[in-house]
């Protein structure tokens, strides 16, 4: 028996911060901004003796997520091989260690024929790596607390489509988010994104990229306070100049994107101008499009 899985990336986030929960408690919370481009595979197939091994073995989480998996469930049957091979590079900002983990857990559970909800995945993310994205939900955007492994809103719209010119901001600097503390909020950011978090509902309701973007933009400002990206203000003053919908960036990464209708592609003036602009300031743009036009 041999089973295989896929989890997809993203590219950062739309909105990070903190967000009042039903109980009057301040929780960490996220909406990530999803990435078809990048994504992990994993193959599980059986091996000799009773062990489960991971390859390549460096992706120590993703090998604890399988144990604390296999472990919740009772498994006793025959030894697991688990290979996991992915698109993405690790430390900027696009999901690494989540999406190998989503992909391997799901493999998994193929293997072993169980069930496997999205929810139960999202715990044993945070169990193996501390905070998890929420790319393990499929289909409308969650706002979820990486930390907990709870979801705080779901949203009953998609996400506007959008086009993407993506840039990584310091590809000699990747960032490892177990070194950075959580970040500390003032009391007038907080209540930003109490606002945000509203602006998002109604960005979504009315399927408004503008207002999706006005999201993503202040909180990628809030963050460069705190994960300072090289040449943001550059990238800002360019979306801005170029009529681009926002920019929007990996809070604990170094992906930049900028955000522009869903119509445009690559051989458009306006793309052309904007990665133009890109390189000069040495950087390598890629054109992207969201998965559901």
């Amino acid at each position: 028996m041999r089973a295989s899985a896929l989890a997809n990336g993203h590219h950062g986030e739309i909105l990070q911060g903190v967000f009042r929960g039903s109980d009057e408690h301040l929780h960490r919370g996220l909406v990530t901004l999803p990435f078809g481009s990048r994504y992990s595979i994993a193959v599980a197939e059986p091996v000799a003796g009773g062990e489960v091994v991971l390859q390549p073995d460096h992706k120590t989480k993703s090998r604890e997520a399988a144990r604390l998996f296999l472990s919740q469930i009772g498994y006793s049957g025959p030894g697991m091989k688990l290979t996991v091979r992915s698109n993405i590079p690790e430390g900027f900002g696009l999901g690494s260690s989540t999406t190998d983990i989503i992909a391997t857990v799901r493999a998994a559970a193929k293997f072993v024929g169980w069930n496997l909800k999205a929810s139960t995945i999202f715990k044993l993310a945070v169990r193996a790596e501390t905070a998890s994205d929420g790319t393990m939900f499929s289909g409308k955007p969650r706002l979820v607390c990486q930390r907990e492994g709870t979801v705080l809103e779901r949203y009953k719209q998609k996400l506007p489509s959008f086009s993407l010119i993506s840039v990584n901001a310091a590809p000699d600097a990747p960032v490892d988010t177990l070194v950075h503390p959580p970040a500390r909020y003032t009391r007038d950011e907080i209540a930003e994104f109490d606002e945000l978090r509203k602006l998002l509902r109604r960005s979504l309701h009315r399927g408004s990229l503008r207002d999706l973007g006005e999201v993503t933009t202040r909180s990628a400002m809030i963050n460069q306070r705190r994960l300072p990206q090289p040449n943001f203000d550059a990238l800002l003053e360019l979306s801005r100049s170029a009529g681009a919908y926002g920019l929007q960036v990996a809070h604990s990464g170094r992906m930049i994107g900028i955000l522009l209708d869903p119509r445009v592609d690559r051989r458009d003036k306006l793309v052309q101008h904007i990665q133009a602009e890109l390189l000069q300031l040495n950087m390598f743009p890629e054109f992207h499009r969201s998965p559901h036009r």
